[in-house]
């Protein structure tokens, strides 16, 4: 009996779906069954974009500008594809390659497919190959963060990995006896030239979930209890894939936890990349995590008001943000900054603020990461709307994706007015960033230069 774990398009392919990694180590060591992982959004993208992969390794040599030009240009030209199949899947019509990679699927002659949604972007296409996989009449379950209410009608919905442990087994796939260990994640099935990615990135987790779990806006931690990969197992997957170049995805890593997987990863010349949140007691640890190969850390900074950050429960105290960045630029760490517009109640003021503070950080920061305040359901925000002056929460249907939620806000800025007001004021963060602005998006790719 054959599984096959597939990763749909859409979204940028230039790093291995750690979601299917793992996914196949746990099932392996839980069931007698033949696992196979199958990334069907870089496959497209080599079907579709081959001049870029042919260019990828001469933009390199030719140093960071040229490199962020053809990733840029890859960004401009994928988003205008992906907006195009989109409309295709909504006006019932085959997207592009869906013949291709339903070929391919069943090439592999599974009797069980599964389906790993991340990212939003990727329902859509998701949508167009349950339909075309239907005729197989063989179980297709989807799973993941990003799966909505249409796409749960349409398959076999499972929430978590032991809900699709439990499935198989109901389908007559035998158990083998539990695993004592940890086990890691398994990239074998990903072919590292389908990336687009100079050289090759792998995405990590060290634990569940989010240490800290209190920012209000935030809804990516799971709501599973905490805890902390074994490092030996992390330093496994390590050699077993011979990585040199690391993306920890975590949302945080507690500053103990960093410099115990720091005393393991030196010895190995890796580069990392982390997200953190910039707190004092970071400062002293950050010359020993950059003698580790701590090579880039993405910083939630947010907002540089306290009144927003407390509101945010960041847990961050502005006074001690200009000395964490100093201190990591110094150190030689690259920073990439986090920055929220647009907080439920935050005055034209406060945002006026945080333009000012990037703009005195200047020569301390590397790329500014901005974004719009997004009300997310699960969020404490949407959880307790009128403690952030939020009211009459709607919700509008589409066609693919779930609703999209409009709200009232009765104290400050509209998303609208802050729309405008980063619009106005984007070329003061423009002019602070030392390189190319595609990185805001293919975050991991700071790693391979200096």
């Amino acid at each position: 009996m054959k599984l096959l774990l597939l990763y749909p398009p859409f979204c940028t392919p230039t790093a291995m779906p750690y979601s299917l990694a793992a996914l196949k180590s746990n099932l392996n060591a839980a069931l007698d069954l033949d696992i196979q992982c199958l990334d069907l959004n870089a496959y497209f993208h080599t079907l579709q974009f081959p001049t870029y992969y042919q260019n990828i390794q001469s933009a390199y040599q030719q140093g960071i500008t040229a490199y962020g030009e053809l990733l840029q240009q890859f960004e401009n030209e994928s988003r205008e594809l992906y907006n195009k199949n989109h409309k295709q899947i909504i006006a019932s019509q085959p997207p592009d390659h869906l013949q291709n990679l339903v070929h391919h699927i069943k090439e592999k002659k599974p009797n069980f497919i599964a389906i790993s949604l991340v990212y939003n972007s990727q329902c859509f296409y998701t949508q167009a190959l349950i339909n075309a996989l239907s005729t197989l009449n063989i179980p297709i379950i989807v799973g993941g963060p990003a799966v909505t209410t249409n796409l749960k009608k349409s398959a076999i919905y499972l929430k978590n990995e032991q809900e699709l442990i439990t499935y198989l087994q109901t389908q007559h796939i035998h158990a083998k006896p539990p695993a004592t260990i940890a086990l890691p994640p398994d990239f074998s099935d990903f072919h590292t030239q389908h990336y687009l990615s100079a050289k090759p990135i792998y995405p990590l987790k060290t634990t569940t979930t989010c240490f800290y779990k209190l920012c209000t806006f935030c809804t990516h931690y799971a709501k599973v209890p905490y805890a902390e990969y074994p490092i030996d197992t992390i330093i496994q997957t390590i050699q077993n894939h011979n990585i040199k170049y690391i993306y920890f995805i975590d949302d945080m890593i507690s500053t103990k936890r960093l410099l115990h997987l720091a005393s393991a990863l030196k010895p190995l010349n890796v580069k990392w990349w982390v997200q953190l949140r910039p707190t004092k007691d970071l400062i002293p640890a950050l010359s020993e995590l950059h003698a580790a190969g701590l090579h880039t850390v993405c910083w939630g900074v947010e907002s540089a008001n306290q009144r927003i950050l407390d509101l945010m429960k960041k847990g961050t105290h502005i006074q001690d943000i200009p000395s964490v960045l100093s201190t990591s630029h110094t150190t030689g760490i690259k920073n990439m900054v986090y920055i929220m517009f647009g907080f439920p109640t935050e005055t034209k003021e406060e945002v006026m603020s945080s333009f000012d503070f990037l703009t005195e950080q200047k020569d301390n920061i590397d790329l500014i990461c901005s974004s719009i305040f997004g009300l997310q359901q699960g969020s404490t925000i949407y959880d307790n709307p009128a403690q952030y002056q939020i009211s009459n929460i709607n919700e509008k249907k589409r066609t693919v994706l779930d609703p999209k939620i409009t709200y009232n806000i009765s104290s400050g800025l509209t998303t609208e007015q802050t729309k405008k007001i980063r619009h106005r004021h984007m070329h003061r963060l423009n002019a602070i960033n030392k390189v190319p602005k595609v990185f805001d998006y293919l975050k991991e790719q700071m790693l391979l230069f200096e």
